[in-house]
């Protein structure tokens, strides 16, 4: 049995998604893709616009067999983190064969290099790093630049995207977990953040169409298996907008408290977070305010979900479990098959009392409360079956 493992968000699922999807089944030769997806909190360390049992549909009616949950403290996390979540969880099925992810075309001969260098950690790598460090860089940007110098990669080249980060990312988990799983890199077309609709769109140009209630973007854009449940959603209030949790936060934030224990916490982070929220209105201009060279955006918008959360520091390790989300009829052999390896998939987490799925289950009830629905539909998904 053939079987591809994707790591990814689908928030939401669109026409480039497709692509990647039906790529990765035909390169693999795959008799089922199983997906692992992001929960309640995105690797960009906001809520999802969408909900996880929407996100895990929307892949499902797109053609994915299995569909599993990411706990939060991997979902939201760095990518060496985000990416030892989804390749540990993928690895500990005991049946994926391969492993497929996009990677911007021009990046794909470099990858297995970039992975070699960071796996091996010579002097010229750390040496190089620790310039970019001194010079007030962000860890992962103080990276890519040293990355860039020692490949003799070109200004031009996506070697500090996103993709090509995680695509490194999985590459180090799999050397990690001393996994059999094939890595697949399939090439991506289009930007990672381009705002525009295209053919092959990012999540990015999607969601802001969407906010922005461009429904002829929005329809070019994703495909038409999901479009329904897309319009659906978003006719029944099943969003969590932008901003939805900033009070909450803000309110949490005046309040006081220790925060240097928390995830993405480190080098006065936490402190210099507390110095600037009684300045600000709201979470955008929050991590305005905290922006510097060494603290990018992204690293301050997880961290501020980790303090919503309550999300500890931890040691870089496999999950223990994921979450069962959904599946279509056919992959009762895949299930069967997964059982023997003895991972735990959850399927009723709301009544799973360990602390690491009560957290999961926090957060996906601060998701409803930001979307404005009873946090009791939080407790109440059921598995999706296709």
């Amino acid at each position: 049995m053939r079987v591809c493992g994707i790591v990814a968000e689908y928030d939401p699922f669109h026409a480039g998604h497709l692509y990647h999807l039906e790529e990765a089944r035909r390169q693999s030769g795959a008799d089922f893709v199983v997906c692992v997806i992001s929960t309640a909190f995105s690797q960009r360390g906001t809520p999802g616009l969408f909900s996880t049992k929407d996100r895990a549909h929307m892949a499902l009616l797109a053609g994915a067999d299995l569909v599993l949950g990411m706990p939060v403290s991997y979902a939201c996390a760095q990518a060496n983190r985000f990416a030892l979540g989804g390749v540990g969880i993928l690895d500990a099925l005991g049946v994926v064969t391969h492993l497929a992810f996009g990677v911007e075309v021009d990046a794909l001969p470099r990858l297995q290099q970039a992975a070699q260098l960071l796996q091996e950690e010579g002097r010229a790598l750390i040496a190089l790093r620790a310039q970019g460090l001194q010079q007030g860089l962000s860890y992962a940007r103080a990276q890519g630049e040293a990355l860039k110098k020692l490949l003799g990669a070109q200004d031009g080249q996506n070697l500090d995207r996103p993709n090509f980060n995680l695509g490194v990312s999985y590459l180090l988990a799999l050397s990690r977990l001393k996994s059999s799983i094939a890595p697949l890199p399939i090439g991506r077309a289009g930007s990672y953040h381009d705002t525009r609709v295209q053919a092959l769109p990012s999540a990015t140009a999607v969601r802001g169409a969407l906010l922005r209630g461009d429904w002829q973007a929005v329809s070019a854009g994703l495909p038409n298996a999901v479009l329904p449940l897309v319009r659906q959603a978003v006719f029944d209030g099943r969003l969590c907008r932008p901003g939805a949790l900033d009070q909450e936060l803000l309110t949490r934030l005046l309040q006081g408290g220790e925060y240097a224990s928390l995830a993405e916490m480190s080098e006065g982070l936490d402190q210099r977070i507390l110095k600037f929220a009684p300045l600000a209105a709201d979470r955008e201009m929050l991590i305005s305010l905290v922006k510097t060279k060494r603290y990018p955006h992204a690293r301050i918008s997880r961290a501020l979900s980790g303090i919503l959360l309550g999300l500890q520091k931890q040691p870089l390790r496999r999950p223990a479990y994921a979450r069962l989300l959904g599946m279509r009829r056919g992959a009762e052999p895949l299930l069967r098959a997964i059982d023997k390896a003895g991972f735990p998939l959850v399927s009723r987490p709301a009544k799973d009392q360990r602390p690491e799925i009560r957290q999961d289950m926090w957060a996906e009830a601060l998701w409803h409360m930001g979307a404005g629905l009873p946090v009791a539909q939080a407790y109440q998904q059921k598995i999706i079956k296709l």
